[in-house]
């Protein structure tokens, strides 16, 4: 699970939408590995070209990608491609850009990837309420108990409108693999939520969704992010 602020979300593997694709077309005829770059450093501008022109300097282009501003941090992962000639070296020079903590990790080729299991079922999931302990924890754990997974969350607080409390927000995408298990049911989740709800003194709502129309949205979402990075 990765859990952004309201300006930007992350994302597991199985919904990652394309951020960010470079300029120029692969060539077919020359061998290229593929890595994962995650790197979180202070927010300044600038991050994200930093980034890119090390990926576009070796020869290799970004994918899928996500990233956000967490506190006075800014953290970004890409699933690039370079050429398998120019991968050795991509670490190092990622590790030295300033200001950045950085990893690169080596992945499969997406394209020849099957992703699996297949959803059986997606949820949007949202709350609003009053700041507490455990929130994140409670929530999550009835939605395990359940057998759903987090694909995506965001979550933040804000100051109330006139002031004096705190509140917290979320907002996420759920999902349960196929082949359904024959209990299962969202009205039985949504009865657990809504107990939970009134517990704790906030408001939780999960609703049936397309998950083309996840992918939409966390597509626009994924480009405001980008616009002052």
């Amino acid at each position: 699970m990765f859990v952004t602020s309201r300006m930007a979300s992350l994302a597991r593997t199985r919904l990652l939408v394309p951020a960010l694709r470079a300029s120029r077309l692969l060539s077919t005829a020359t061998p290229y590995s593929h890595m994962i770059i995650n790197a979180v450093g202070p927010d300044r501008p600038g991050i994200v070209a930093d980034l890119t022109k090390v990926v576009t300097d070796a020869g290799g282009s970004v994918g899928d990608s996500r990233a956000g501003r967490l506190g006075g941090h800014f953290s970004v992962m890409m699933l690039v491609s370079v050429p398998s000639g120019s991968a050795a070296d991509l670490g190092p020079t990622v590790g030295a850009i300033a200001g950045l903590d950085a990893s690169v990790y080596d992945t499969a080729d997406p394209d020849a990837m099957d992703v699996q299991p297949q959803v059986g079922y997606t949820g949007s999931l949202s709350l609003e309420g009053a700041d507490g302990l455990g929130i994140v924890h409670e929530i999550t754990s009835v939605l395990a108990a359940h057998g759903m997974s987090v694909d995506r969350l965001d979550t933040g607080r804000e100051g109330a409108p006139h002031g004096g409390t705190t509140l917290f927000y979320m907002n996420g995408v759920v999902t349960v693999p196929l082949p359904l298990a024959q209990k299962f049911s969202p009205d039985a989740v949504r009865k657990d939520l809504h107990a939970l709800a009134d517990s704790m003194n906030c408001d939780i709502n999960l609703e049936d969704v397309d998950p083309e129309s996840i992918a939409e949205s966390a597509l626009v979402r994924a480009a405001g992010s980008w616009a002052s990075h």
